[in-house]
């Protein structure tokens, strides 16, 4: 099957920079809910994203492409059945790297013990675009919805986190500064002061420890 250009608006940079707003979000707001520290987590270049009716998804960012796979628990795909034939039509770099990093994250044992990737849909990109063996509507059906808000431009996302965070305005002021200064610099550190934990607006110390937790994985630090 020819692969199939998801949206020729996304590519590498908007996914990341989608990510990275919803783990901002994320790193503050799990201060005041600590059970939800799983929803969102990096591990190097791999963005992990979970949501509580059992689907999951694992985005790599190298530094020429970027892989996705996702899997929904209790949905199965006979037409596709190894995850390695979610993947065709993709640049063998590609198929690479999510053997090495992508899939590893979506490892599930059978009934024989034997562990292996399993997953319902995926995508690849580089720089340009984002392609799929699926259309985008079975991409988004088979695991894709759980980048919904990645997918957004900015100010629709922050709108849609606000929402979904229930955040007051010095949040959503802090996850708009921060989010500005990570993708402008990268790769700069950056330090958050006293009073933008402050801002946070928690004093639940298994939250703060989860959100100290999950802005040290994106690179952003707590002043002492």
């Amino acid at each position: 099957m020819k692969p199939v250009i998801l949206n020729h608006s996304l590519n590498k940079t908007a996914l990341w920079n989608g990510c990275m707003l919803a783990s901002i979000a994320h790193a503050i707001m799990v201060a005041h809910d600590p059970e939800l520290a799983y929803e969102h987590s990096w591990d190097g270049q791999n963005y992990n994203v979970v949501d509580s009716s059992g689907g999951r998804g694992t985005v790599t960012f190298d530094d020429n492409y970027i892989v996705g796979a996702f899997r929904v628990e209790g949905v199965s795909r006979p037409d596709r059945p190894a995850a390695v034939d979610f993947f065709a039509g993709a640049p063998k770099e590609v198929l690479e790297l999510a053997k090495e990093e992508t899939l590893a994250y979506l490892l599930e044992e059978d009934e024989d013990g034997t562990v292996s990737p399993l997953i319902t849909t995926a995508f690849w990109g580089d720089r340009g675009t984002l392609s799929s063996a699926d259309s985008i509507v079975r991409f988004v059906r088979y695991g894709g919805y759980l980048l919904e808000e990645q997918f957004m431009d900015t100010e629709a996302a922050i709108e849609a986190w606000r929402e979904y965070y229930e955040m007051n305005e010095a949040q959503v002021q802090l996850l708009t500064s921060l989010y500005a200064r990570k993708i402008q610099h990268p790769e700069d550190p950056i330090a958050l002061t006293r009073r933008e934990i402050d801002m946070i607006g928690s004093d639940n110390p298994e939250g703060l420890s989860e959100s100290r937790t999950s802005f040290a994985e994106i690179g952003i630090a707590w002043e002492e």
